[in-house]
């Protein structure tokens, strides 16, 4: 049975409730992160937390946990619930508003949630070395992708359209046919030996694999650069992957009917996998 905290206790997960009036499930009026957990290690766990915070502040919202406090709850539930291969989610709402209305008042008790889910990420090495079919959707998100809202419709009918076409992610591209992001990851091209990855802006999220991965780039000396790029310019690039906190560096090989190079995880993507997980 998992054990999950919710609002100061710690009850088993099918027993863990929230009221119809929170502002969460009226407007998904609330942020979360999702954190994994490889080999009984919380992966980018102060990048994750710190985002957290960043996107309470846009959103307006306070709690009366510090990030410490946090980190506290989250080790307790990975102990509690003998957590070493899978994630951790974190949802904080806005909190419980009767009568419901668009505007909030200013003092809303936040409902807070923190669970656990196992998931061998070991699947994904083997999937790795094959690399993943992704597909093209236009990009119908609202325009405050950089903050970690549940307000995911547009990502849902984005990986729904994936999964429709046996593709591993979808491709997001704006009105002039720009690559922003995939519905749950960061993605990346390589063009004669250079990384390519959308800048950080209001269209996109500020990736913690993706923070991890420059930092690698930078330690290895690889050349990167954050620019905007092409669905073109994708579908010419030597080696395409994606980065995301499930699935670390995935090699991206066709994107819908187009290959990507020979067809093969490149063996730039492949090294930045292996340096990835052993930097965890």
């Amino acid at each position: 049975m998992t054990t999950c905290y919710i609002n100061g206790k710690y009850k088993p997960l099918n027993q863990s409730y929230v009221s119809v009036t929170d502002r969460g499930f009226q407007f998904s009026d609330g942020v979360y992160e999702v954190i994994a957990v490889f080999k009984g290690e919380l992966v980018d766990l102060n990048l994750h937390l710190n985002r957290l915070f960043v996107s309470l502040k846009k959103m307006n919202m306070k709690i009366k946990f510090n990030k410490n406090q946090i980190i506290s709850i989250t080790n307790k539930i990975k102990k509690l619930n003998n957590l070493k291969m899978g994630i951790i989610y974190i949802q904080i709402t806005r909190g419980d508003q009767n009568p419901r209305e668009h505007k909030y008042p200013d003092k809303l008790k936040p409902n807070i949630i923190i669970y656990s889910i196992n998931k061998n990420f070991e699947y994904l090495n083997k999937l790795a070395l094959k690399g993943v079919k992704t597909s093209l959707y236009p990009d119908i998100r609202w325009h405050r992708s950089d903050i970690k809202s549940i307000s995911l419709l547009g990502n849902v009918l984005a990986a729904n359209h994936a999964k429709e076409n046996k593709s591993h992610e979808a491709v997001l591209f704006d009105n002039r046919n720009m690559i922003t992001e995939g519905n749950s990851s960061s993605i990346w091209i390589i063009k004669k030996n250079k990384c390519i990855t959308h800048p950080l802006n209001f269209r996109i999220l500020k990736g913690c694999t993706r923070h991890k991965l420059i930092s690698i780039l930078k330690k290895n000396k690889f050349k990167f650069e954050e620019k905007k790029f092409s669905i073109k310019s994708l579908l010419d690039a030597d080696e395409a992957f994606m980065t995301s906190a499930t699935n670390f560096v995935m090699p991206i090989v066709k994107v819908d009917k187009f290959t990507i190079s020979n067809g093969k995880p490149g063996l730039n993507t492949l090294k930045f996998r292996n340096l990835f997980i052993n930097a965890i």
